[in-house]
């Protein structure tokens, strides 16, 4: 495999990754751009050249990307630049908490409300509820591991 198979196979294998994250393909396009160009941060302008995308599309990924802290900004003078930061961990451990939080456990509310006011839906709510349940216990354990864990590398 030649080297510029292997970087086009690690940045789809990344954006495969960041997919399933959702976040836009623009917002890949320019991660990615980030993460793997030379050393250093690049601004805005630069990373529109590097991309072809418009700088408003630009500073719209780059909003998305620094509220999940993937890009780190920093003001050089009078201009901001941007530093892609590899966070595939740490947004990896979080989606466990957040979809407990943000899915799973408002459902299984929604679903018990429901199940009140629908007696004709009841074994059909008792059966989604169960498969929620264990989803719970699944996803409380993998909180349980993260909070304990021993994996991480000290970097």
């Amino acid at each position: 495999m030649s080297l510029g198979d292997a970087l086009n196979d690690s940045l789809e294998l990344m954006g495969r990754i960041l997919r399933r994250w959702g976040f836009s393909e623009k917002d890949i396009i320019i991660y990615t751009a980030l993460l793997m160009s030379p050393p250093g941060p690049m601004t805005m302008k630069e990373i529109s050249e590097k991309t072809g995308f418009s700088l408003s599309t630009v500073s719209q990924s780059l909003n998305n990307l620094i509220r999940y802290y993937m890009v780190k900004p920093e003001k050089r003078g009078r201009v901001r630049v941007f530093t892609a930061v590899p966070m595939f961990y740490e947004l990896f451990l979080n989606q466990p908490v957040e979809m407990l939080d943000k899915e799973v456990i408002p459902l299984k509310q929604r679903l018990l409300e429901l199940k009140d006011k629908m007696p004709e839906l009841r074994d059909r709510i008792d059966l989604i509820l169960s498969n929620l349940s264990n989803m719970e216990c699944v996803l409380n354990e993998i909180i349980r591991i993260k909070n304990n864990n021993t994996c991480m590398n000290s970097r």
